[in-house]
């Protein structure tokens, strides 16, 4: 089969999606099939390359051009509509590969549908980008409930300033009732996912969620302490989670935090190991005894809670988003209300003096990994890619 995977970005940009299309990617071509990866974030006259056997095309968009239009250089995302930069480029790769199926994720599936003609087109949905602007359905500190309209106009956040927010959800308004019709399958990354999106247009979604490269790590008991890992972006909400820390007895206290450096004095049983991957990170889990995540934002299929899964570490996260798709709350974790440091406290002191059940739980956790990882996962969306054709 010849399949093509379109991405807003592919790695090395950092990100979950990313690094999902790449995974995805190398094991279709591992499978046999003839995949071509295009990507954004490229320029007119940046060349093709090949990662680990799979072509990758990095073509350019047409905002990029605009000044003042995005606050990260090498962070152009595509526009909820069809660019016709990006679509110009991904037409030229389109007739000289002859894909059978194209499968987009983010929004470049504007232009992906726009180019595909008869072929099918598979679209997953990673986040809440066909009902929000800021992709992300948070408004202040929880949860939107009703999604694009003219109330984003009220929504602050850093994510966006108001005019940019503002046209984003006026395009969206418009260009997602037309584009839905040009989408032979839809998948989302968690049930939440799913849901928010059958609510606004009544979409037929299938439920896929990401999954992980296993490791090769047999169980191992839990370590010591509290993990986390991710960004200080407030959506991940760090510091609900120091707070948390300061809730608990000193003597339990304890919390390694990857993905971000700490204040200027660091703070009290926190140590921060600022941004790790591979093997480094992998030990990270295997010493703690419980990972955190505890998102305040509906956080669609979190890789970290895959990765802590697959080490064998129970998860105490927010019972929000994809989490609940992920953790079997008293059996591979516990999930707590999310934005609640006292309940957040109060689980992790309680999870850290039971060393029986911590046991239990991530024995059940190591098990529970299996459903997530890659060559279970991708056999479904192969079938899907059948399915499609």
């Amino acid at each position: 089969m010849r399949i093509m995977l379109v991405a807003d970005f592919y790695p090395p940009a950092p990100g979950g999606l990313e690094a999902h299309v790449r995974r995805l990617g190398r094991e279709l071509h591992r499978r046999g099939h003839e995949v071509t990866v295009v990507a954004g974030g490229g320029r007119p006259d940046t060349p093709s390359t090949v990662d680990d056997g799979v072509p990758v095309h990095r073509i350019p968009g047409g905002l990029e051009r605009l000044p003042g239009a995005y606050r990260k250089q090498g962070r152009a995302f595509h526009p909820p509509w069809v660019d016709p930069v990006f679509r110009r480029a991904l037409a030229g790769i389109v007739d000289a590969t002859r894909p059978d199926v194209v499968h987009a994720h983010g929004w470049c599936e504007f232009s992906v549908a726009a180019v595909a003609g008869a072929r099918p087109v598979v679209v997953t949905l990673h986040d809440y980008g066909l009902r929000c602007p800021k992709k992300n359905l948070l408004r202040g500190a929880e949860e939107c409930r009703n999604g694009r309209g003219l109330r984003c106009l009220t929504c602050r956040g850093p994510e966006q300033g108001t005019l940019k927010r503002g046209v984003l959800s006026a395009a969206l308004g418009w260009t997602v009732p037309r584009f839905a019709g040009s989408v032979t399958r839809f998948l989302a990354v968690s049930e939440h996912v799913a849901r928010r999106h059958r609510e606004a247009r009544g979409i037929p979604v299938q439920v896929i969620p990401n999954f992980l490269d296993l490791p090769d790590d047999t169980w191992s008991p839990p370590g010591h302490g509290l993990l986390f890992v991710g960004p200080a972006d407030r959506h991940k909400e760090l510091p609900l989670l120091l707070e948390a820390v300061r809730r608990m007895p000193a003597e339990s206290a304890r919390l390694q935090v990857v993905g971000t450096a700490g204040p200027p004095g660091g703070v009290s049983g926190v140590a921060f190991a600022g941004r790790l991957s591979g093997e480094p990170l992998w030990r990270r889990y295997r010493e703690a005894a419980v990972v955190v995540a505890p998102p305040i934002w509906p956080d669609p299929c979190p890789t970290v809670v895959l990765e802590a899964l697959a080490a064998g570490r129970p998860v105490l996260g927010s019972r929000i988003g994809g989490l609940p798709d992920l953790v079997i709350d008293g059996v591979t974790g516990v999930l707590v209300p999310p934005g609640d440091p006292a309940a957040l406290a109060a689980a992790a002191t309680e999870l850290l003096s039971q060393p029986d059940r911590l046991a239990t739980m991530s024995r059940a956790a190591y098990a529970r990994s299996r459903d997530f990882g890659t060559s279970t996962v991708v056999d479904r969306i192969e079938s899907v890619y059948a399915g499609a054709l």
